[in-house]
């Protein structure tokens, strides 16, 4: 009797938890949800939200991730795919933040809390946007080099193999002087190791230049090499940080304004 007695009294018999007619899904806008940062979302149209974003990244990055890893075992060539994924993760990650703050922002401004906490949500996307920016700015000057060395190579390959030749020759002629000098002093132990030893790794493969390129093959796109390379460096800090974040949109945001509620009038405060 008591169990039909609360269905009929509840604002939505589907949904018995829902105690205000603010909660109810079908007040929701979920365009002024995640575009009017200045309005109002009480808390369970706040969590409806975050769950969508939520979800959206984990698809995003697990979901396709898993989708590309299974057509490579097929035998698919993902190369593509990958470079795809690594946009999608970026993208989506970006967006989820700036509609995070969204959302975040309408939560205090129901709770009569200040709304400038929700700034924290977007600390992770600086950070990695500044990661980002500073690794495709040393990926632009390594790849200029890398561009430079190239050219000089197509301009005469011969020529160039013959420089490299006779710069080895003049680095292992230096390398066979310092250690002759060493052994002619007594010392031929252990330092001479270790010099012998930078030797062999300061002598690399033939033609190999700054960073491992070696002239002699074709250059990387400026895309792969300096834009997708570096988008890592810009999601990685914002999922690893974002975990801090979640703590505390699920403990506090989306709870605490709610602790100290005397009755269920919308707005109404202790």
């Amino acid at each position: 009797m008591s169990d039909a007695i609360s269905s009929q009294t509840a604002l939505d018999p589907n949904r018995p938890w829902i105690e205000r007619e603010e909660d109810l899904p079908a007040n929701m806008n979920w365009f002024e949800t995640f575009l009017n940062p200045v309005g109002e979302s009480p808390s369970l149209h706040f969590t409806r939200a975050w769950t969508v974003l939520f979800f959206a990244g984990f698809i995003a990055w697990a979901g396709v991730g898993f989708a590309i890893f299974i057509l490579g075992v097929a035998g698919t060539d993902t190369g593509a795919l990958s470079a795809f994924h690594a946009y999608l993760i970026a993208v989506v990650i970006g967006v989820s933040s700036i509609l995070s703050y969204v959302i975040h922002a309408r939560r205090l401004n129901h709770a009569k809390k200040t709304s400038i906490r929700a700034i924290i949500v977007l600390v992770p996307m600086v950070i990695g946007a500044a990661l980002f920016m500073m690794g495709v700015a040393g990926k632009s000057a390594e790849y200029q080099k890398n561009a430079e060395a190239r050219a000089e190579y197509l301009l005469d390959p011969a020529a160039w193999r013959e420089n490299r030749l006779q710069e080895r020759r003049a680095a292992q002629a230096e390398r066979e002087a310092e250690r002759a000098a060493r052994e002619a002093a007594g010392d031929a132990g252990e330092g001479g190791s270790a010099g012998n030893g930078e030797g062999q790794r300061g002598r690399g493969g033939p033609g190999q230049g700054q960073g491992g390129y070696n002239p002699e093959n074709p250059l990387p796109t400026k895309e792969a090499f300096i834009i997708r390379s570096n988008l890592q460096s810009f999601y990685g800090p914002i999922v690893l940080l974002n975990i801090f974040i979640m703590i505390w949109s699920l403990t506090w945001v989306a709870r605490v304004p709610n602790f100290n509620r005397r009755d269920n009038a919308p707005h109404a405060y202790s």
